[in-house]
């Protein structure tokens, strides 16, 4: 069974719907798409390290620079939705994280990773293997989370931070 990249992104799209991932996508887009978005001043500056319902919170290097890029903030913020083509973020927080600047190698492997999933071909054709992996790696990732120090979001059971009782997903629909 062949199938094209549109049946692939109706599956994956499906999928990110199905499962409530659409923050999390959009979250994974501005990260590995902030220079765009940003501008390579304040991109190289800033970094996109959360979200919460309709909140984006970037990290910077120190508070001047937190203070400075309040100048900044209108713009980045309709950059961001236009770029998303949705009003995904309302208001934008930072917070003083020097350690989100260092290179990836010092950060034990966790840093971040840009992956064009259109990109990659499938080791197989077959659309049910396919979608019985995905089911797959997201359960094992969520219990990941879990062991990370998330919670069930309490309406749906998509991993949460811990202070937070919904997701982020869950509490717009609210």
């Amino acid at each position: 069974m062949m199938f094209n990249n549109e049946d692939l992104q109706h599956i994956l799209d499906t999928l990110v719907e199905k499962y409530s991932w659409q923050p999390a996508k959009a979250l994974w887009i501005l990260e590995t798409s902030w220079k765009d978005i940003a501008g390579d001043y304040v991109a190289k500056n800033t970094r996109v390290i959360g979200y919460k319902p309709k909140t984006l919170t970037l990290a910077v290097k120190s508070s001047s620079w937190s203070q400075d890029l309040q100048y900044f903030l209108p713009q980045l913020k309709d950059n961001v939705n236009k770029f998303l083509e949705t009003t995904f973020v309302e208001q934008i927080q930072t917070r003083v994280l020097w350690t989100a600047f260092r290179p990836v190698a010092s950060r034990g492997g966790t840093g971040e990773v840009s992956v064009r999933v259109g990109r990659i071909k499938p080791k197989t054709d077959n659309l049910n293997i396919l979608i019985d992996r995905v089911e797959v790696n997201y359960h094992i990732a969520v219990k990941k989370w879990l062991n990370e120090g998330y919670q069930p979001c309490r309406a749906c059971g998509s991993p949460t931070l811990k202070p937070y009782r919904l997701c982020s997903v869950c509490e717009k629909n609210r």
